[in-house]
């Protein structure tokens, strides 16, 4: 009775085979579910460790039982796993080399159909004999095996399987080659284990080797596929960092990248750093030759073939050494745009001088020609003599505006000599305290005076303190004893063209003050002064 026979075991010179074969199934099923928790994406791995692990236990107990019937009836149940096993790999190969994209349904199913026919011919060899033309039971010591003669569709199977295993390895070359070096001991891993079960079952089909020419080697082999594995997944974090599968996303970006090694020479670049080199070909050669600069700087802007780029290096280590990544951002458009704003800024700035100039020379002849010739009501001429020096502030301001939208380098400003320099110009009592440094350009000079000016205009104060405290930042506390601000318009003096009071000007002039503020990053704000006026506190980076 064969249902019987599958539980009639044998003792034999090949038991400690069978107890390797078992040991392969149970380290197969205890890395399929470590896959599984860890990396569930990669199912169709799970599926080949599982498919691994049903030859092995399968082929165990047909060495094990002592009945062809038995042993013929395990055989077929080994076929689940054997005819799987290429198709799991294969496409557990594509997955990780990035080449996904094939994955359809469609053809996930396709590539299914061979061993589902192949499973189902097996289990009803009697009927047809495509697998099995002949099978025999060989007796030899306390032993026996199968002797099997293969039919015409297990050929078929087996042409199938190759194709599939000789495609995988294929990939992973590719990978291996086409990568950076850091990659290449997780990738050789993996090639070590598609390529050792493939001899192994060449071996077997193909010839005999005693003592063994009547068992099959392929499950041991892959035993061996399966230490590999294990070490490849949970030692070399071969699924955790997997470059191959961002393939597609960095040769589509449109910023050149470069993998240099620590020799300086080339070992990956994508299609946007060949553009950037006007090269097919790029890898194993020189970084400098190719680019004509040092891949030796953080950050910097470098003209490329008639295009200019920004360069980001990062280093990367590897089991040879020191690499480095090199990241070309193409800012040629972004270049010619700013040229193109500057070109403005600098004819809007000639302008803006010339008519600023032109009209200032105007006023100063009206007003020198006022004061010495006018003979008429006295009333007239003070409101005359006002309006003319309101004029003179407004062309200031738009000098201050001119240099609000100007690009100018940022230097190191000593605090206390400018406020020194701008406190000059005025007749007010002003007293400066304290010391700090900072990186502005020219109109720093502009915001100390703007506020100044509106102290003494537009306040009627004739004290100002300034002091000057340097910690984090630089803070300026600019205090007078005018008629101060009151709280409803607080949170509007700094608003463009918003003026208040009596002596109310152009409304630029804090708005000025705000906008130089706001250019270098700072922050300002104003609070009453006791018992009188107004204190404006300014908080602006040191570098």
């Amino acid at each position: 009775n064969s249902r019987c026979a599958i539980f009639h075991f044998e003792i034999s010179m090949y038991s400690p085979y069978s107890v390797l074969l078992l040991v392969t199934a149970i380290v197969s099923l205890y890395l399929s579910v470590f896959v599984l928790k860890k990396y569930p994406n990669y199912k169709f791995f799970f599926l080949f460790l599982v498919s691994s692990a049903i030859w092995s236990f399968g082929y165990a107990m047909e060495i094990w039982s002592g009945d062809i019937n038995a042993k013929i009836l395990w055989a077929k149940f080994e076929y689940i796993g054997i005819t799987t096993i290429p198709v799991a790999w294969f496409i557990t190969i594509l997955q990780y080399t990035g080449k996904d994209k094939w994955l359809s349904r469609r053809n996930i199913f396709l590539l299914f159909i061979m061993p589902a026919v192949t499973t189902f011919l097996a289990w009803t060899n009697e009927w047809h004999h495509l697998i099995w033309e002949k099978i025999e039971l060989a007796n030899f010591d306390s032993s026996s095996a199968l002797l099997l003669t293969h039919g015409n569709f297990f050929w078929i199977h087996a042409t199938y399987s190759y194709i599939l295993l000789f495609l995988s390895i294929a990939f992973l070359l590719h990978a291996f080659f086409y990568f950076p070096s850091v990659y290449r001991g997780r990738i050789a891993t993996l090639i070590a284990g598609a390529v050792i079960p493939w001899i192994g079952n060449i071996i077997y089909v193909f010839f005999y080797i005693k003592p063994l020419k009547h068992f099959d080697i392929t499950p041991i082999t892959a035993f061996v596929s399966g230490i590999l594995m294990t070490w490849a997944v949970a030692k070399l974090k071969a699924f955790d960092v997997i470059p191959i599968a961002k393939e597609r996303i960095i040769e589509t970006i449109s910023d050149g990248i470069v993998v240099v090694d620590s020799k300086g020479h080339i070992i990956y670049a994508n299609k946007a750093a060949l553009a950037a080199a006007r090269a097919k070909k790029i890898v194993g050669k020189p970084f400098k030759n190719v680019f004509g600069f040092d891949a030796t700087k953080d950050r910097f802007d470098v003209e490329i073939n008639g295009r200019c780029y920004h360069v980001s290096i990062s280093p990367i280590k590897d089991e040879n050494g020191l690499g480095k990544t090199v990241i070309l951002h193409d800012i040629t458009d972004r270049k010619k745009a700013e040229d193109k704003i500057r070109q403005l800024n600098e004819e809007l700035m000639l302008i803006n001088k010339i008519v600023r100039h032109d009209i200032l020379n105007d006023l100063q002849i009206i007003q020198g020609f006022l004061e010495m010739e006018y003979k008429g009501d006295k009333e007239i001429f003070e409101k005359l003599m006002k309006r003319i020096e309101k004029s003179v502030r407004l062309m200031k301001r738009a000098k201050d505006l001119e240099h609000i939208a100007s690009i100018e380098e940022m230097k190191e400003y000593d605090m206390r000599k400018v406020v020194e320099s701008v406190a000059k110009g005025y007749g007010a009592k002003i007293n400066i305290e304290g010391e700090c440094r900072i990186k502005a350009d020219d109109s720093i000079y502009s915001l100390i005076d703007n506020i100044i000016m509106n102290a003494i205009i537009h306040g009627k104060a004739s004290k100002i303190d300034i002091l000057l405290e340097e910690n984090e930042e630089c803070v300026i506390k600019i205090a007078d004893n005018g008629s101060g601000i009151p709280d409803e318009i607080k949170s509007k003096i700094f608003e463009e063209r918003f003026s208040y009071g009596d002596a109310k000007g152009s409304g630029l002039g804090l708005y000025i003050v705000k906008k130089i503020v706001e250019k270098f990053d700072g922050s300002i704000e104003v609070k009453d002064n006791e018992p009188r006026g107004a204190i404006f506190i300014i908080k602006l980076k040191k570098k």
